[in-house]
């Protein structure tokens, strides 16, 4: 806890020298403090800027050339692909090897002649 009091202090005292600064001296500080704030703001600016062109060039792209290979895949093999697309219906049940389903009883008579 000691070290956050000692950081405490020292941004306190920096507060208080800035505050207990002259109302002359405050106006050169800031004067000389507004170029690095600005040149800042207009970096920030500037990558999104540059991010907001390069999103709006690069998605129409993408989009043509998507549609047109797209296009292409299909035509080249002549939509059949890996597997047709027609495709059967396969009915899968998944049942616990434990129990014996009603349908599958085991029949008594079968049993006996054993």
């Amino acid at each position: 806890m000691s070290r956050f009091d000692g950081y405490y202090t020292r941004f306190t005292d920096l507060r208080g020298d800035l505050t207990g600064l002259p109302p002359w001296a405050r106006t050169v500080f800031v004067a000389f403090a507004l170029p690095g704030i600005a040149l800042l703001v207009l970096s920030i600016l500037a990558v999104a800027a540059s991010v907001g062109v390069l999103l709006a060039i690069c998605i129409p792209v993408y989009t043509l050339l998507r549609a047109l290979t797209r296009g292409e895949a299909a035509g080249a093999e002549g939509g059949q692909g890996p597997w047709p697309r027609q495709v059967k219906h396969v009915d899968a049940r998944v049942r616990d090897a434990g129990l014996v389903a009603p349908d599958e009883q085991p029949d008594p008579q079968e049993q006996m002649g054993e």
